[in-house]
């Protein structure tokens, strides 16, 4: 299960990630898919990724909004009391800027929930533990260390149904607490969201085993890491850029693909793969940091899987398509909110 508000910087990623998705589910375990829009009308992915699609909590986030991913633990909330959540005893929920290489294994019987270890949350971070305490409820703050609050968040994290359920309503509270914050805000920064996630799990008490980067089975996150490990997903949070002598010859980011044409014709802004020469030694990093044979063909391998799976994306209505840029109609595929979606309606473009 992913979030999403329907933005197109998160629908050309969604279009990616489900057709690899489709790729590595292929024979596993891995059996349902589900994207959790939140947002007040359909999108235009409707027809082709499954999605369940709940009313957003900020109106305003269906557009812009300084932070939409706070109106993810109300969107997660709504769809545990949907059918829809109770197709599996595990749930998977991950973020739509993942590329995966193999399906995810499932955990032993009567495994706790595993995620992943990501080093920028420490609750033991100056000037946080006074926040995370004043977040807690007051029976709980002579009880609860911070050594007792998981290092990671809601995604990528794999979770029974039963576990996540009865931790919804703290970080439902958390988060919004957070939100009303101004101090709160500012000291836990964009990650705060994940805090709260966190701090929910320590309160109800819903043990997470948080698998360090190069050994678990969740991501890795090339440039960052040079080695795929026993991953089995990629995800590309961070830009990679190539230097030669202090010139830059290539980039990739994520971060440019923010408009519509590139959610509705992908083929035609496809990113490119590193320079042939990569692995000699002869690049740097933006950091500084010698681009290692082991960084470039994790690189290489995640790109070459993004751009096989736009080659398989069919283009989607343009001037006009639907629902974000000026002018444009609504979508409308006739989808129930709360109910994953059966189109009831093909929606095209004038003319087409």
């Amino acid at each position: 299960m992913a979030t999403s508000n329907g933005s197109p910087y998160q629908n050309w990623q969604t279009r990616i990630m489900y057709r690899t998705f489709l790729d590595a589910a292929t024979g596993s375990d891995m059996k349902h898919f589900t994207r959790l829009l939140h947002r007040r009308t359909d999108d235009e992915l409707m027809a082709e990724v499954p999605t369940v699609r709940v009313d957003s909590l900020h109106a305003e986030c269906d557009r812009w909004c300084e932070f939409p991913v706070a109106d993810r633990p109300d969107a997660i909330k709504k769809w545990l009391k949907t059918p829809d959540s109770r197709r599996g005893e595990w749930i998977l929920m991950i973020e739509m800027d993942y590329v995966w290489k193999k399906a995810v294994p499932m955990p032993e019987p009567g495994s706790p929930a595993v995620a992943f270890h990501f080093n920028y949350i420490n609750p033991n971070y100056p000037r946080l533990p006074e926040v995370m305490r004043s977040l807690m409820p007051p029976e709980k703050r002579d009880e609860i260390k911070m050594e007792d609050i998981p290092c990671t968040g809601p995604a990528p994290t794999m979770i029974r149904r039963d576990d996540l359920v009865p931790l919804m309503d703290e970080y439902e509270r958390i988060a919004a607490a957070i939100e009303a914050d101004p101090v709160a805000k500012q000291r836990l920064g964009w990650v705060r969201e994940m805090y709260a996630y966190d701090l929910a799990a320590a309160i109800i008490g819903v043990k997470h085993v948080v698998q360090d980067p190069g050994e678990t089975i969740m991501i890795a996150q090339p440039p960052a890491d040079a080695k795929m490990g026993r991953a089995s997903m990629y995800h590309y949070t961070w830009g990679a850029e190539y230097f030669r002598n202090g010139e830059k010859v290539w980039s990739w980011d994520k971060r440019p693909y923010v408009e519509t044409k590139h959610v509705r014709q992908p083929a035609k802004f496809k990113p490119e793969l590193p320079p042939a020469d990569g692995p000699e030694g002869v690049y740097n990093l933006q950091d500084g940091k010698k681009v290692s044979k082991g960084t470039d063909e994790l690189l290489k391998d995640m790109l070459t899987l993004i751009r096989g799976a736009i080659d398989r994306l069919d283009e989607l209505p343009h001037q006009p398509g639907c629902g974000w840029d000026q002018g444009e109609p609504e979508c409308d595929f006739g989808c129930e909110p709360g109910k994953l979606c059966e189109p009831a309606k093909v929606w095209k473009a004038r003319g087409v």
